[in-house]
């Protein structure tokens, strides 16, 4: 059995977490179907004006909570929650579980890429319409040859993908970005998004952010697990 890890990034939106963790056995049940074993569920608080309570168990699933002592971003979240995963996988999940955490049943074929994007432009996406329009320019602009970079769904093989979140500098919601284009492969998968709930993007806010992280992502040299500790390879 291959070990998965669930991370899952909370700002601001405690209250959903008891939904998606009520899915976390629904998701251990998929996973065993695929030869995966959930070992855990990491929680991680991107400093919250009220904190996430403290949970350690989901469904016979062990629950760990990570608080940042202040906000960083969603990238940084993300990151500290992979390398903090005992598992050799990492499946990455908005807490608003906008994609079912099943999902993953369609990722699991595909486990030997160094990322697997769920893929909002190929399946079902609820978003409002200038969202979709704004969504398929960003990632256009990015380079990476993933339609659609932003979907808050992806697996992480660490095998490849530990070095790269090691070196990891973009800490709010451009940091897809540079993860795809530093990975040794990734590929897209459709998923169906069911964007219900609200979102911590706002984007007139946030688009300017991301796009100056964008074009300092595309300005850093090219990556390369040559010049790391860990050996590419799968495990």
């Amino acid at each position: 059995m291959k070990s998965l890890s669930l991370v899952i990034p909370v700002y601001g939106a405690g209250r959903m977490l008891g939904a998606i963790l009520g899915h976390v056995p629904g998701l251990k049940e998929v996973a065993g179907k695929c030869g995966f074993e959930l070992v855990e569920t990491i929680v991680v608080d991107d400093g919250s004006a009220q904190p996430v309570a403290a949970v350690t168990d989901a469904g016979g699933v062990p629950v760990k909570v990570l608080r940042n002592p202040r906000n960083r971003g969603k990238g940084y979240s993300v990151r500290r929650g992979a390398l903090a995963a005992a598992g050799k996988w990492v499946l990455m999940s908005d807490v608003d579980e906008s994609v079912p955490l099943v999902a993953f049943e369609a990722f699991a074929p595909h486990c030997g890429a160094a990322i697997v994007c769920g893929s909002r432009r190929c399946g079902r996406d609820d978003r409002p319409m200038h969202r979709r329009i704004l969504s398929c320019l960003f990632s256009a602009l990015t380079g990476t040859g993933i339609k659609d970079t932003q979907c808050g769904f992806k697996l992480f093989n660490m095998a490849l993908m530990r070095p790269v979140f090691e070196t990891m500098r973009t800490e709010r919601f451009a940091f897809d970005v540079e993860l795809i284009r530093k990975a040794p492969s990734a590929i897209a998968v459709p998923v169906a998004w069911h964007g219900r709930r609200r979102s911590s993007l706002k984007v007139w806010r946030d688009a300017p952010r991301m796009l100056w992280d964008l074009a300092l992502i595309r300005c850093m040299p090219p990556f390369s697990l040559a010049n790391t500790e860990h050996p590419r390879g799968h495990t």
